[in-house]
């Protein structure tokens, strides 16, 4: 009697089968790849304006507890390098026991510093405060951070480096003035929210608190004359505790922009950016690593998503806090 082998007979995958269940996979890969990206990046920005956000409400808190916003930033009483508005409002993040253990007069008998600087932290040869620089060495402040940023997260001294800064104003305004004897000319100004020797009050916001900017991103690469990616922020490296001091002539504004360009315009030898010799300008642009705009944070509290083909005037109205144009719409 004959035997039937056939129900006994084995499958497998040909090579080709194979083959093509490789590539079916691949071609999945390749479309799901897209969409984790952009989820991921979703979520970076929706931290990026959560750490806005809460940067917002320690303004606004500091604001009811003084009656005014913080200075800009503002020198010692001896005319050294004073602190920034970060370091005002760092109380109010629940860090004011890092504030309380500053130098903020430049007087400790360790300093040998410049002109009894207290904000810049950096090299000691250029008399920064090495006091200061200890207590804010390897600080990380995750809400001074967009997660969808590269940039380096410290500065000089290895003290945290923002990818937010404060704003101005705009060159529009009619505080604008060009700054002199400084290799980065540009233009400074104090018409808006947070001003270099200066307080402002709610007040003072003629325009509305919702239709004028506070803090903006700065989170992104600029781009060099040789086409390489460099580093611009406001704090120029300084870190985000440095401030201005009595520098007749440079009126040099860290931590601060004065807005004269378009929203990621990204060339690094533009007006008031930053001088081929380093020297920081007033005028670093508002820019994000947020693809087709940038996250603004207003007086209100409240963060909006500004696209980078924003009509510059209507920028230059929402920087300003009292130009008589207020935005219905933008």
């Amino acid at each position: 009697m004959a035997l039937n082998h056939s129900s006994s007979r084995k499958t497998a995958f040909t090579l080709v089968e194979l083959l093509v269940v490789i590539a079916i996979i691949g071609i999945l890969i390749a479309l799901l790849l897209p969409a984790v990206q952009a989820a991921r990046e979703a979520a970076r920005r929706s931290q990026c304006s959560n750490n806005m956000k809460q940067t917002g409400l320690a303004l606004l808190n500091y604001e009811s507890a003084h009656n005014v916003l913080p200075y800009g930033g503002i020198p010692t009483k001896a005319g050294g390098y004073g602190f920034s508005w970060w370091v005002r409002i760092l109380p109010f993040y629940e860090h004011g026991g890092i504030v309380d253990a500053l130098d903020h007069e430049g007087l400790m008998p360790a300093n040998t510093n410049w002109r009894n600087t207290v904000g810049y932290v950096g090299g000691q040869q250029y008399g920064a405060n090495m006091y200061n620089q200890e207590r804010l060495r390897d600080h990380f402040f995750h809400f001074m951070y967009c997660p969808s940023s590269t940039v380096a997260k410290y500065g000089t001294g290895n003290c945290m480096s923002p990818t937010y800064t404060g704003v101005a104003g705009a060159i529009d305004h009619p505080t604008t003035k060009m700054r002199t004897s400084d290799p980065a000319r540009g233009l400074i100004c104090s018409g808006g929210a947070l001003v270099m020797h200066e307080n402002v009050s709610i007040r003072d916001i003629t325009d509305g608190t919702s239709k004028t900017m506070i803090v903006a991103e700065q989170s992104d690469w600029c781009i060099n004359t040789d086409g390489s990616k460099i580093d611009c922020r406001s704090d120029c490296r300084h870190t985000f505790s440095m401030g201005p001091a009595n520098e007749p002539g440079w009126n040099r504004a860290w931590n601060t922009t004065c807005v004269m360009h378009p929203i990621n315009q990204m060339s690094y030898s533009a007006q008031g950016v930053i001088a081929n010799d380093g020297y920081c300008g007033s005028n670093i642009p508002i820019h994000s690593a947020h693809a087709g705009g940038a996250q603004i944070l207003f007086v209100d509290g409240s963060v909006t998503f500004l696209e980078k083909n924003i009509e510059l005037q209507v920028l230059y109205n929402l920087a300003n806090r009292d130009d008589g144009n207020p935005m219905e719409d933008f």
